[in-house]
């Protein structure tokens, strides 16, 4: 699978004369200004992707269409019929948008600047840890912690043979580390999100398409994932991570405090409360029984095996979580964990994409193209509306704020260094605008795009501080798309999820 690449230079043109037709109230001069200097980003692609630099490594037993099916094709969603030729909103090749965008004008200076980090994919293990460590580090250093923003592909929460472009969950054991790992994000603060199912590329559904691939997204993740529930000293009831029993000492899934205790040299800390040794892993190197690999269909690139959560849970005298690890949901204290966002894989959005998640209640989406400027909401004319968050590059900017587009840039690391820096300072110095980057779960170009966005984040709690030491940016907070939201205005979905608020949705096969 390949990313769909384009030149910017016209498309972010496209896409400000739309938000400059929507706009109904007036900006400022300063605002004004910004909006007109949208940069053309040559040799960039305007296109999201959520898979690993191992994704091409697949076999082809990872393919998620069932035996003898057709191969899953990304221009109509899963079960869907023939897409629509609605084409993104602002996007070259189509009919133009018929919705109205309107900026929420307000004084950000009244608050700190918000700066929004998210991920997109949610396979890896390992990434997790890192990012979630990562968070950790930050207010160890700085006092407050980051809260990200994951969005996740619900086929690496099933081992469903669905339609996917980029595999599925291979085991049981895998589905339950990995949902543990993202409970445990929620339970440290963070958010997550919806990449869709098995990323395709929705720009060309119609609605119906739309609806299907909403509804099977939630059919998956609706009850895999709840509200924190504190155990009363200073943890969570659940995950409960516990060394796998019988394993030898230094061995893989053996209790460990450093890495010099395990004989792979890997001792992987999971939470506060349990650190194992672990050990690489993929279709060659196989976990120990107890242990699940989170990347067992790479044949190159390697993952980390990590050991099954402990189950059952009781709480108040009541079955949480049975012996296999199903939840209960009668239990009086679990409360489903509502879905408030989304980002589509690809950025590929249209008009029927945002009525599909205006009538499943969300409160925004991060996958339209815009220039600099503050956030917007979308929607029909006289109807309800969603919060536009999204990608925007800066003048001087080779590429928009994602990982993924700086892989074809001359000097990549130093280039997307310094453009995440300008693009922090820019945004603050015209009023402490909210900005965002996207980044995925790869360690694409060895690494460095994760380490450059490290340093990003310091960069940012620092103060954005020149090379005299003057802070260029002092009041600056890393949090959620979620939690921008509810600032700007957005409500809450019910306690059971995001249920849908229109038209009922078809079942997808």
């Amino acid at each position: 699978m390949t990313g769909r690449s384009a030149s910017l230079g016209a498309t972010w043109l496209g896409w400000l004369v739309l938000a400059a037709a929507a706009c109904r109230g007036e900006p400022s001069p300063a605002e004004r200004a910004a909006r007109e200097a949208a940069p053309s980003v040559p040799n960039a692609a305007a296109s999201s992707r959520a898979t690993e630099p191992g994704d091409a490594e697949l076999t082809a037993s990872s393919s998620a269409a069932a035996p003898g099916s057709a191969a899953p094709s990304s221009a109509a969603a899963p079960g869907s019929a023939a897409p629509s030729a609605s084409a993104a909103p602002g996007s070259a090749g189509g009919p133009p948008s018929q919705l109205l965008r309107e900026p929420v004008w307000r004084d950000y200076t009244a608050s700190p600047m918000r700066f929004t980090v998210a991920f997109d994919g949610s396979q890896r293990f390992s990434l997790w840890l890192r990012t979630m460590e990562q968070a950790r580090a930050l207010e160890r250093q700085h006092g407050a912690r980051p809260r990200f923003t994951y969005f996740v592909n619900a086929c690496y929460y099933t081992t469903e043979r669905l339609e996917s472009d980029i595999g599925r969950a291979q085991s049981r054991a895998e589905v339950l580390v990995r949902r543990a790992l993202t409970q445990q994000a929620i339970n440290e603060g963070h958010e997550i999100g919806n990449h869709g199912v098995g990323h395709h590329d929705g720009s060309q559904w119609s609605l119906e398409a739309w609806r299907q691939e909403l509804t099977r997204f939630h059919t998956i993740m609706d009850g895999q994932l709840f509200e924190p529930i504190p155990d009363g000293d200073g943890g969570f009831v659940f995950p409960r991570f516990e060394p796998v029993a019988g394993a030898e000492s230094g061995g893989a899934g053996a209790r460990c405090e450093r890495d010099d205790d395990c004989t792979s040299n890997l001792c992987v800390g999971l939470g506060a409360r349990a650190s194992v040794c672990s050990e690489p892993c993929n279709l060659q190197q196989r976990c120990p029984d107890g242990m699940a690999c989170g990347a067992p269909m790479f044949r190159k690139e390697t993952d980390l095996c990590l050991p099954v959560p402990s189950y059952p849970i009781e709480l108040d005298g009541r079955v949480l979580f049975d012996a296999k690890g199903q939840a209960n949901p009668k239990h009086p204290s679990l409360r489903r964990y509502g879905f408030r966002g989304h980002r589509a894989p690809y950025l590929g959005a249209n008009d029927a994409m945002i009525e599909a998640l205006l009538e499943r209640g969300y409160a925004y989406d991060t996958s339209l193209g815009a220039g600099p400027g503050v956030p917007f909401r979308v929607g029909p004319a006289g109807g309800k509306s969603l919060l536009g968050f999204a990608l925007m590059p800066w003048p001087g900017a080779r590429a928009i704020p994602m990982d993924y587009n700086y892989l074809k840039v001359d000097d990549a690391r130093e280039r997307m260094r310094a453009d995440y820096r300008d693009g922090l300072a820019l945004a603050y110095a015209r009023g402490r605008w909210p900005w965002n980057v996207g980044h995925h779960f790869a360690t694409w170009n060895d690494g460095a795009f994760l380490d450059v966005l490290d340093q990003t984040i310091d960069f940012a709690l620092s103060g954005c501080p020149d090379e005299g030491g003057s802070k260029r940016c002092a009041e600056v907070v890393v949090t959620s798309f979620a939690e921008l939201a509810r600032e700007l205005g957005a409500p809450r979905p019910g306690p059971a999820g995001n249920t849908p608020r229109g038209p009922s949705s078809a079942t997808p096969r």
